[in-house]
């Protein structure tokens, strides 16, 4: 038995495995990975679990904004290669849709239909959505801005503050990488000062 083919997709994704690290981990299987007490092995699973840790607060921490009628775009940069395993999993959820996401320097984009999955890596995200613009000719960009802002003041209660749980729930860094301006900046508050 080996190790799953997602622990090595998330152990070869993450930005500081070495080949060294990914020879090791063919070798060995789930349940070692778990239990072993050896320096190596424990390396290997903490990149693997750092990597599904980004995955999730990328899930988490991305806002979708609706382009046309099949075109769903969101800001992320993450520290690790997850742009295709984020991106996937949205298109999983709005079949159909084309799923745009990225930063200034590299976009991923995901269509989920009937016949499976394909995605490709483009440059940044701008010029990819300027050119599936061009391509599919959308007329009106619909902001959801406005309703980010209804939702953030429907969930607001001053009794439930609790700053120490917010900062350990939600980092800073995936705050920036996610680019979330509504959150940060509801009424001239800052999301961690509510």
């Amino acid at each position: 038995m080996s190790l799953s083919e997602r622990k090595l997709e998330l152990l070869k994704a993450n930005e500081n495995t070495e080949r060294k690290d990914i020879h090791l981990a063919q070798k060995i299987d789930n349940e070692e990975l778990e239990t072993a007490k050896k320096d190596d092995i424990i390396r290997i699973r903490k990149l693997i679990r750092e990597t599904g840790r980004e995955i999730h607060k990328m899930k988490g921490f991305v806002r979708l904004k609706q382009l046309g009628e099949k075109i769903k775009c969101g800001y992320m940069k993450p520290k690790h290669e997850v742009g295709f395993m984020v991106a996937d999993w949205f298109a999983r959820r709005f079949l159909g849709d084309v799923i745009v996401m990225g930063n200034e320097e590299k976009s991923w984009i995901s269509v989920y239909t009937e016949e499976g999955i394909t995605h490709e890596k483009r440059e940044s995200l701008k010029r990819a959505l300027e050119k599936l613009k061009d391509h599919l000719e959308i007329e009106n960009e619909t902001n959801l801005e406005d309703v980010w802002k209804i939702y953030y003041k429907s969930q607001y209660s001053e009794e439930r503050k609790n700053k120490e749980l917010f900062r350990k729930n939600m980092p800073e860094k995936y705050i920036k990488r996610t680019k979330n301006k509504i959150e940060k900046e509801f009424k001239s508050r800052k999301l961690d000062e509510y």
